[in-house]
């Protein structure tokens, strides 16, 4: 495992923004802090999220096995390895016959994601925490699933081989992570025993610059890299300029809430490209589960009739 010391900077992207109507982004030029809806001081237009850039001429490129190190700290900051074939190739084979969802706007809301052609889709799999807004009142399995068992197991699979990644090569945020989660989360609610949760599935996805929200403050989240026929796809720790390959079968941990991070433009060699991701998280919505799964499926059917009377009550009011 090969360390690799990077100094820690403020994060300084490309103004960004989308004309009204238009999928098409534009930039004044200025190089500024990032902040997604706040003015460009250069051109006064309201900025979206910048997507990675292609890395320059002597860009630091991670291509093996390494591990990020903070300069400051003196700690791991992220974890690459590369030895991960074989789970990925069979993952892969699965997500070639799934169906997929579409992800939406990356940039804005009501606009479909697309990336050189590539129709940007995803599906979750592992737990799902209460949605009033879909009408579903308590924690369960996600559709994903139900419905695909067998790709499903592989991502159980997954979240186990990453833990075994960061319990060896970050002992110290493996532990911060255990810990935090364990506070807030009940074992019946966590993946084949391992801190994670929940977790998605991108399908040839150029994410651009993001923290990771709605996870469990302090705990890290880890990747599955899948790739046929595609150039370009690395991650971008923008916080530390460094991009990580994401070859085939690499496994990648990050504190993905701190960390600013980006994935650089797709490009097709092949008339069959895919590049799936697998990320699997601590989704801090899940808190609100009851510890036996029994007790969650009362507790779901006492809120849902809650609401339904709630409901009646507000259609009785406006007559």
């Amino acid at each position: 495992m090969r360390t690799v010391v990077r100094k820690r900077v403020d994060p300084i992207v490309p103004c960004s923004w989308l004309e009204q109507g238009s999928k098409i982004i534009q930039t004044c030029g200025a190089m500024i802090p990032f902040h997604p809806n706040v003015v460009c001081p250069g051109c006064g237009r309201k900025q979206i999220r910048p997507t990675a850039p292609a890395p320059k001429p002597g860009a630091l490129i991670v291509d093996d096995n390494a591990m990020i190190v903070d300069e400051d700290l003196d700690e791991v900051v992220a974890i690459h390895v590369v030895d991960h074939k074989h789970l990925a190739s069979a993952f892969a084979q699965h997500l070639r016959h799934i169906e997929w969802m579409g992800q939406g706007a990356l940039h804005g809301k009501g606009q479909e994601g697309r990336l050189s052609g590539i129709v940007v889709t995803h599906r979750t799999f592992g737990f799902t925490p209460p949605s009033p807004l879909r009408r579903r009142w308590g924690c369960g399995r996600s559709t994903f699933d139900a419905k695909y068992p067998e790709a499903a197991r592989l991502a159980y699979d997954f979240t186990v081989e990453a833990e075994q990644v960061i319990k060896r090569w970050a002992p110290g945020p493996y532990a911060h992570t255990i810990e935090a989660v364990n506070k807030v989360i009940p074992q019946a609610w966590r993946i084949e025993n391992t801190p994670w949760t929940s977790g998605i599935i991108n399908n040839t996805a150029a994410l651009p610059y993001h923290r990771d929200s709605g996870n469990i403050k302090g705990s890290w989240s880890a990747m599955l890299g899948a790739r046929h026929g595609i150039e370009g796809g690395l991650l971008h720790l923008l916080d530390y300029d460094v991009y990580l390959s994401i070859p085939h079968g690499s496994i990648s941990v990050f504190d993905g809430q701190s960390v600013l991070h980006g994935v650089t433009p797709l490009h097709r060699t092949h008339h069959d490209a895919w590049r799936y991701t697998v990320v699997c998280y601590s989704k801090k919505g899940l808190r609100e589960c009851c510890p036996d799964p029994a007790g969650e499926a009362k507790r779901a059917q006492l809120k849902a009739t809650e609401m339904e009377q709630r409901r009646a009550e507000k259609r009785r009011a406006n007559k």
